[in-house]
């Protein structure tokens, strides 16, 4: 992909990097270009009472979005190597129920020099992953779970959440027919 490139090895292991550059717009607002052969742009915005235009999503919004497009991205290549043919294959990823917790004294607290009482980060994700599998199938809901588990190892944005120590709470279920 177009915002993937080689660099030195690190240890036996090529390393993916990304490029971006960012300027900030109208106060708190931020616009983002990933610099690649295609080049995309993201805004990211605060609401009018936290002292931005609400032009676009909020910065934890932004990253949750990320997480939750990882996540699909990661289970269409993990379906394919962890199931069987023909069945190694979804229609879909609906996230339902998707709730992302923090305590906002972390990031507000003052006077502004002193340690805040809890981290500014996110605590918690939670919801439910719901897998649209073709009609007939023949995988169940233990084979979705699993699923579940190894994307959870895999994804690199849900991997540095965790790391980061965010309690990650995805329940992945099969989900019937494709939502039209």
């Amino acid at each position: 992909p177009a915002t993937q490139h080689i660099s030195p090895r690190l240890g036996n292991h090529l390393a993916m990097r990304y490029r971006l550059v960012a300027k900030s717009f109208g106060g708190v607002g931020c616009t983002s270009t990933i610099r690649g052969a295609v080049r995309h742009t993201l805004q990211t915005d605060l609401p009018t009472q936290m002292g931005g235009g609400d032009s676009a999503a909020q910065p934890i919004e932004a990253l949750l979005a990320s997480l939750l497009g990882c996540k699909v991205a990661t289970a269409h290549y993990v379906a394919r190597h962890l199931w069987a043919r023909p069945h190694n294959r979804f229609e879909s990823i609906e996230f339902a129920d998707v709730e992302a917790v923090r305590d906002p004294r972390g990031a507000l607290h003052l006077p502004i020099t002193e340690p805040p009482p809890s981290p500014p980060g996110l605590t918690r994700v939670s919801g439910v992953a719901r897998v649209h599998l073709p009609a007939g199938s023949p995988l169940t809901a233990d084979d979705v779970a699993v699923l579940g588990r190894v994307v959870e190892q895999r994804c690199p944005i849900a991997a540095m959440l965790a790391a980061a120590g965010v309690e990650m709470d995805m329940e992945w279920v099969p989900g019937g027919a494709a939502p039209l």
